[in-house]
């Protein structure tokens, strides 16, 4: 029963440092503010999405994953980033 009890209160206070520490990678920043309205994700999210689009319209069946990739690391990169005028794909 004792050991029950120390089992109990490690799980605890290991939850408890957790919870403190702000380990909730993916959901919150540091400031514990959703990464999703933050302005910069907003930015670059909007830019994945627009350019994708544009994309699929301008390449059709020659569009593939590895464009689809490349847009989205240029994107987090640079939220200004036109499909249009990127000379590899002109």
């Amino acid at each position: 029963m004792e050991s029950l009890k120390k089992m109990l209160f490690s799980i605890m206070t290991a939850s408890l440092c957790l919870i403190l520490s702000g380990c909730n990678y993916g959901i919150f920043d540091w400031n514990n503010q959703n990464l999703d309205k933050r302005k910069d994700y907003k930015n670059w999210s909007s830019c994945i999405t627009d350019q994708q689009s544009v994309a699929r319209v301008q390449l059709q069946d020659s569009y593939n994953k590895a464009i689809d990739q490349d847009i989205f690391e240029k994107c987090t990169t640079n939220s200004n980033y036109r499909f249009k005028s990127d000379p590899k794909y002109r």
